[in-house]
């Protein structure tokens, strides 16, 4: 039987705590970056501008942001990419 973790009612598959990091990707410009950031830093608040990556698609269009953070339990890790999956800058998050 395989585990989704994303189901927060199933254990997790991660082991806590641990350096978790996140993928969302939407069009680029500097306001994803500073969404992204704000969101993780809400549930996350020791997450660091200086851990994000940035990659830009073939035509510079789209970008990734990428941020690493110190994850602590996975209420945390939902809390993160149901704020990012809901806003509108945001187009997929992995």
């Amino acid at each position: 039987m395989t585990q989704d973790l994303h189901t927060p009612d199933k254990e997790s598959l991660i082991e806590f705590p641990c350096d978790y990091k996140l993928k969302a990707m939407g069009k680029n410009a500097d306001t994803l970056v500073d969404c992204v950031y704000e969101i993780t830093q809400k549930f996350a608040p020791d997450a660091s501008k200086d851990s994000i990556e940035l990659t830009e698609s073939k035509g510079g269009k789209f970008v990734s942001v990428n941020i690493t953070f110190h994850a602590t339990c996975i209420e945390q890790i939902h809390g993160i990419y149901g704020e990012l999956k809901s806003h509108p800058e945001v187009l997929m998050t992995l």
